[in-house]
């Protein structure tokens, strides 16, 4: 902060700069800068922006809060426990095992093809 109160030149472009951005949307902030001078157009510019700011904030306490309760709730449920997710794991890969076609496929063909190729 220090640099841009060593720099006014530099500090009023700034706000010259954000108030030509603005003025599309708020045309009285160049009756302001006419009127009461460059600073108090730019506060009034600020004070425009705090409903926005707010509602900016308010949207990502919101966000936040969700992405926390999803958190929460994963930390409860039972697949984030080792021992559960083990033994589903497990269990899982089983069942996959045994009726998968790779299981299906070995068992059955593989020896059908074996039988086979000796009497070819």
């Amino acid at each position: 902060m220090d640099f841009l109160n060593r720099h006014v030149w530099l500090k009023r472009a700034l706000m010259l700069l954000a108030i030509l951005v603005a003025t599309p949307f708020a045309g009285y902030l160049l009756l302001f800068v006419e009127v009461a001078g460059l600073e108090m157009a730019f506060s009034c510019l600020l004070l425009a922006l705090k409903p926005f700011f707010t509602w900016v904030r308010y949207q990502w306490e919101i966000i936040t809060s969700t992405f926390q309760a999803i958190a929460n709730n994963f930390h409860k449920h039972l697949a984030s426990r080792p021992t559960v997710y083990f033994s589903h794991a497990a269990g899982s890969a089983a069942f996959f095992a045994i009726t998968g076609v790779m299981f299906l496929s070995v068992a059955v063909w593989l020896p059908l093809f074996m039988v086979a190729a000796q009497y070819v």
